[in-house]
C-alpha cells in the first residue's frame, strides 16, 4: 500500500517504514507488534502514522456517506411506475428511511467540524480578553475574594455541627445511586468519532507524545486529551492533602453532593442558624461554566498534564472533570497503562474501547502492568488498623446503627480477623514464612468459605464505609477509644455482677461485694499513625474482590510476620484480562524498543491461542551505523580474576576490588559521562563503601565527578541536573562524570543519556530476580505445566535480559550519537544471552574479552570518533 506522509521535516528512512507499517496495520484492522530500537523516533512515528490514518479514515467515511446519499437520492428520483405499486411504495419508504439516517450522520459530521471552528473562535476570544485584563482588576478581585473568604471563615467558626452525624452509616437501598453513577459525565453518544488511545508506562512519557504531536502537520485540527486520576489533576488543597487516591476520590464526590440548603425560618419569621459541617462545603473548582471553558481550551490547544493543571488554576476549573468532559469530543486520548489494563479503571472514567484503536508504547512493561493491576496486596498493618477501628466504631455507635448495618459490620470484622490470622505469626511460626494457596484452599484455610463475600464488598462500597472509617480514625485517638471501650466493658461486667448479687440475696445467700476494677486495653493492637483505617479498608476490599472472582489462574500469597506480613493476590495468566481489551478494539498495537521475546506479546494479543496470522510483527533496525556502537562482554578483570557476579560470589573482597579497578580505568579513558548500572540498591551501597574505604572513589574523583542514584524520586531531577552540569562544565583535570545507578531503578527506564551524557553504559553483573521467591517459583511452575519445554526457565532468563536491555537503551539516542556498551560478567558471553541482546549491539559485540583487549578497543573507538569530530 503506497502511503505518502507530509512532513515539515525530513524523517529518517526507518521512521518512514515504521509509519507505513503502522498505517497498513490499522487499515487492515489487525493486531500489531512493533519493535523499534532507541533512536528511531518511535514516539514521533506512532503519532504520524496514527494521525495520518485517522485523517484518511475520517475523510473516507465522509466521502462514502456523501456517495451513498447521492446514490440513494438518484435511485429515489429515478423510480418509475411498476405493476406492483405496493411493493414499490414499500421499497421507496425503506430507501427514504435509509436516506434520512445517512443524511443525519453526514450532517452530524459536518456540524462537528463547524462546532470545532466555533470553539476555536471562542477560545481565541477568551485568551485575548484575559490578556487585556489589568493588574488592578486582579487586585480588586483578589481583595473581594479575600474578604469573602474571611466572611466564610467566620461563618464556619460560628456553625456547630451535630456530633458525628457525618460518620454514621446510612441504610443502603438498592435504588440508591452508586459512586459510578455519581461520576458519570453526560453521554453524548458520539459513537461516530473514531478515537486513538495512546498508552505508555508513565505520565512523563505521555507528555513526550504531546510534544511529538505538536511537531506533526496534524497539530492544528487534532483534538487531544490526556487522562489521569484525581490524584494528578486535583487542584483543591483540601482534597490533595489526603494523599491516598481512593480517599481523594471519595472526598471529591462528597464535595459535589454538598449543596447549600435554604436558610430555615422559625414560626415568628426569625432566621434560624443553619447547622452545616465544614466538611460539606462544596469545591470552588467544580464550576460547570469554568470547566466548559477549560475543556474547550484543552481541545483547541494541545496541552500536557502540567499545562492543563496550570490552566485549570488560572480559570479556577477542575482539570479532572474538564478532561472527562472533553473525552467524548477527543480524537486522540493519552492514558497510562494502568488506566487501560484495569477494567475497574476503564469503567470509572467511562472509557469506550469499542471499534477504537489502542496503541501501547513501552510495551515491555505491559505484562507487569497487568499483574500489578490485579495483585491487590494488603499488609498486616492495614488489616490491624481496619480490625481495630471497626471494633471501636461498632462500640461507639452501636446504639445509632441499624440492625442490618450492625450485622454487616460484625461480618466484615470477622472476615478481617480471619485474614489477619493467616499472616499474624504464632510463637512457633517462622518469621517471613511464605505460603502460596489456590483460591479455594485459601478461603477454606482462612475459615471464610461459608461467607458470601460479594454482598459484604458491595455493602462497604455502597455505604461508603472506608471514608467514614478514615474520618473516624482521624477524629478520635486510639488511646481515647480504648479507654472508652474499657469503661463500657467494666460497666457491663459490674451490671451483670449486680444482677447475680440480687438473685443471690433473694435466695438468702451471702455474697461479697465485688468492686469493679479497670483492666488494660481490650484490643492491644498498636496501629501506626501513618496507616489509615480508611485506606487500609480499600486494600482489603480490593483483595476480597479478587477472591470473589475465583479464577483458576489466581493464587494467594500469605507471608507471615509482625511487621512484614502481607496477603497478595497473584495473577499467573495476564492474557485472560487483556483479552477484554483486544475483543472490543478495532486494532491493538504494542510497541517498544525491546520486544523480545515476541511470543510473550503474541500470547497476550491472541489469548494464548496459535492464531498468529492476525498479528502483524514489524521489526525496525537502529538508525545508528554499527561503527557508532561498541559492545564488549568483559569476562576477566585487570588482575585476570574471572568476573562472575552470581549471588554467591558478588560480595567477595577480590571481586569488589576488581570492580574498583575496572571503574578507575574506564573513567580514565572514556570522555564525558559514564553510567554504571549495578544489580540492586544494597549492592550499589556495598560497592560504594568498598571503593571509598580503599581510596578508589578518591582516585576516580580526580578524573570524574561521582554521583549516585537517589532512593527518593523527588531527588532524581536534582542529581541528573548536577550530573549534566559536571559533564558540560569541565573542572581542571576532570573530564565528565560517573553515575552509579541501579538496574530497574529510577534511571534505568525512560531517561535520555544522549551524546556526552552517556558515552559509556556499564552493566555490572546479571540482575536475575531472587529465584527462591515463592511468587516467582509459582509463576515458573505454572508456565512449566501449561506451556512445557522449560518455559519457566525461559521466563526467568527473559526477566533478567529485559532489565539489561532497558539499561543499554539509555545511550545512543539519535542517528549521530555513539557510545560504548560494557557488560561486566563472564555469563554475558553465553550464546543464549548474546542472542537476547538488542540487535544493534550484537552487530559490533566482542565476547569473552579480557581487560587488556577491552581497554584497547575502547581507546581506539573513542580515538576514532575524536578524529571524526576534528
Amino acid at each position: 500500500m503506497d502511503v505518502t506522509f507530509p512532513f515539515p521535516f525530513k524523517p529518517y528512512d526507518i521512521q518512514e517504514k515504521f509509519m507505513r507499517e503502522l498505517y497498513v496495520t490499522l487499515e487492515q484492522e489487525k493486531l500489531g507488534i512493533f519493535e523499534s530500537p532507541t533512536g528511531t523516533g518511535k514516539s514521533l512515528s506512532i503519532c504520524c502514522g496514527a494521525l495520518k490514518w485517522l485523517r484518511d479514515c475520517n475523510q473516507k467515511v465522509l466521502e462514502d456517506l456523501e456517495k451513498e446519499v447521492a446514490k440513494l437520492k438518484a435511485e429515489i428520483s429515478s423510480d418509475t411506475g411498476s405493476d406492483d405499486w405496493l411493493q414499490e411504495e414499500y421499497e421507496k419508504i425503506k430507501k427514504n428511511q435509509t436516506l434520512v439516517n445517512l443524511q443525519l450522520k453526514l450532517d452530524k459530521i459536518k456540524k462537528q467540524k463547524e462546532l470545532f471552528d466555533q470553539m476555536k473562535a471562542r477560545v481565541s476570544k477568551h485568551k485575548s480578553n484575559a490578556n487585556n485584563k489589568t493588574m488592578e482588576f486582579y487586585y480588586q478581585k483578589k481583595g473581594k475574594s479575600e474578604k469573602v473568604g474571611e466572611d466564610k471563615e467566620n461563618v464556619t467558626q460560628d456553625i456547630e455541627s451535630e456530633e458525628d452525624r457525618d460518620l454514621i452509616l446510612e441504610e443502603c437501598e438498592e435504588t440508591e445511586d452508586n459512586d459510578e453513577e455519581e461520576e458519570t459525565v453526560d453521554d453524548k453518544e458520539n459513537n461516530d468519532i473514531i478515537k486513538i488511545y495512546i498508552s505508555s508506562r508513565t505520565h512523563s512519557q505521555l507528555s513526550q507524545f504531546i510534544g511529538e504531536i505538536k511537531r506533526t502537520v496534524f497539530k492544528e485540527d487534532t483534538r487531544v486529551v490526556t487522562l489521569a486520576s484525581r490524584q494528578h489533576y486535583c487542584i483543591n488543597s483540601e482534597v490533595t492533602k489526603l494523599k491516598n487516591v481512593n480517599l481523594i476520590n471519595e472526598r471529591c464526590l462528597d464535595m459535589q453532593k454538598s449543596k447549600p440548603k435554604s436558610t430555615s425560618v422559625g414560626e415568628e419569621g426569625k432566621v434560624l442558624k443553619k447547622t452545616k459541617t465544614k466538611s460539606c462545603s462544596g469545591c470552588p473548582y467544580y464550576n460547570q461554566n469554568n470547566i466548559t471553558k477549560l475543556k474547550e481550551r484543552m481541545l483547541v490547544d494541545i496541552m500536557d498534564m502540567e499545562d492543563l493543571v496550570k490552566c485549570g488554576k488560572e480559570l479556577k476549573a477542575c482539570p479532572y472533570y474538564a478532561s472527562r468532559m472533553a473525552l467524548d469530543d477527543a480524537e486522540v486520548v493519552l492514558i497510562s497503562h494502568a488506566g487501560i489494563v484495569s477494567s475497574g479503571a476503564r469503567a470509572g472514567i467511562s472509557l469506550k474501547l469499542q471499534n477504537n484503536i489502542v496503541i501501547l508504547d513501552e510495551a515491555h512493561g505491559l505484562t507487569a502492568a497487568l499483574e500489578n493491576a490485579h495483585s491487590a496486596p494488603v499488609s498486616i498493618k492495614q488489616l490491624s488498623a481496619v480490625k481495630t477501628f471497626i471494633q471501636f466504631y461498632i462500640n461507639k455507635y452501636r446504639a445509632r446503627l441499624s440492625s442490618r448495618n450492625l450485622l454487616s459490620l460484625n461480618q466484615i470484622s470477622f472476615v478481617v480477623g480471619k485474614l489477619l490470622g493467616m499472616i499474624k505469626p504464632k510463637p512457633t511460626d517462622k518469621q517471613n514464612e511464605t505460603t502460596i494457596f489456590t483460591l479455594e484452599d485459601f478461603v477454606i484455610k482462612a475459615e471464610i468459605d461459608h461467607m458470601n463475600l460479594r454482598p459484604l464488598v458491595e455493602f462497604c462500597r455502597n455505604t461508603r464505609l472506608a471514608p467514614k472509617l478514615h474520618g473516624f480514625s482521624m477524629r478520635y485517638s486510639q488511646q481515647a477509644l480504648e479507654e472508652e471501650m474499657n469503661k463500657s466493658t467494666v460497666v457491663k461486667k459490674s451490671s451483670f455482677e449486680m444482677f447475680m448479687s440480687n438473685i443471690s440475696k433473694k435466695k438468702g445467700e451471702k455474697v461479697e461485694e465485688v468492686k469493679p476494677e479497670v483492666k488494660p486495653a481490650i484490643v492491644p493492637i498498636n496501629t501506626p499513625s501513618e496507616t489509615s483505617a480508611g485506606s487500609g479498608l480499600y486494600a482489603v476490599l480490593d483483595f476480597l474482590d479478587m477472591l470473589c472472582d475465583r479464577s483458576e489462574n489466581g493464587r494467594v500469597l500469605a507471608q507471615k510476620g509482625d511487621q512484614s506480613g502481607q496477603l497478595k493476590y497473584l495473577l499467573l495468566n495476564p492474557a485472560e484480562h487483556f483479552s477484554e481489551v483486544v475483543k472490543q478494539c478495532r486494532s491493538v498495537i504494542v510497541a517498544g524498543g525491546t520486544m523480545e521475546p515476541i511470543n510473550e506479546f503474541q500470547a497476550l494479543l491472541t489469548s494464548n491461542s496459535t492464531d498468529n496470522e492476525i498479528v502483524n510483527v514489524v521489526r525496525c533496525e537502529h538508525v545508528v551505523p554499527p561503527d557508532n556502537v561498541l559492545g564488549i562482554c568483559l569476562s576477566k578483570g585487570p588482575t585476570n580474576v574471572a568476573l562472575n557476579y552470581s549471588y554467591e560470589n558478588r560480595m567477595s573482597n577480590e571481586l569488589l576490588s576488581e570492580t574498583g579497578r575496572i571503574l578507575r580505568n574506564i573513567c580514565s579513558i572514556v570522555p564525558g559521562g559514564v553510567v554504571c548500572f549495578l544489580p540492586s540498591y544494597s549492592y550499589e551501597q556495598t560497592v560504594y563503601d568498598h571503593l571509598k574505604n580503599n581510596k578508589v572513589i578518591e582516585a576516580i574523583s580526580k578524573k570524574k565527578s561521582i554521583f549516585r542514584e537517589p532512593k527518593s524520586a523527588a531527588d532524581v531531577d536534582q542529581v541528573l541536573n548536577k550530573f549534566a552540569a559536571a559533564i558540560k562544565n569541565k573542572n581542571g583535570d576532570q573530564n565528565g562524570a560517573l553515575l552509579l545507578s541501579v538496574v530497574g531503578g529510577k534511571l534505568s527506564e525512560g531517561l535520555n543519556f544522549s551524546d556526552d551524557l552517556g558515552r559509556c553504559v556499564m552493566v555490572v553483573g546479571m540482575p536475575y530476580p531472587n529465584v527462591k521467591s515463592p511468587e516467582l517459583q509459582e509463576k515458573m511452575n505454572y508456565l512449566n505445566k501449561t506451556e512445557g519445554g522449560g518455559a519457566g526457565s525461559i521466563y526467568y532468563e527473559n526477566l533478567c535480559m529485559k532489565a539489561v536491555n532497558q539499561c543499554i537503551g539509555r545511550a545512543v539516542r539519535h542517528a549521530n550519537d555513539y557510545a560504548c556498551v560494557l557488560l561486566v560478567d563472564d555469563r554475558y558471553s553465553r550464546a543464549q544471552t548474546i542472542s537476547a541482546l538488542p540487535s544493534f549491539v550484537q552487530k559490533s559485540l566482542k565476547a569473552n574479552c579480557n581487560f587488556g583487549m577491552t581497554i584497547g578497543s575502547i581507546a581506539k573507538f573513542f580515538g576514532r570518533h575524536k578524529e571524526k569530530k576534528t
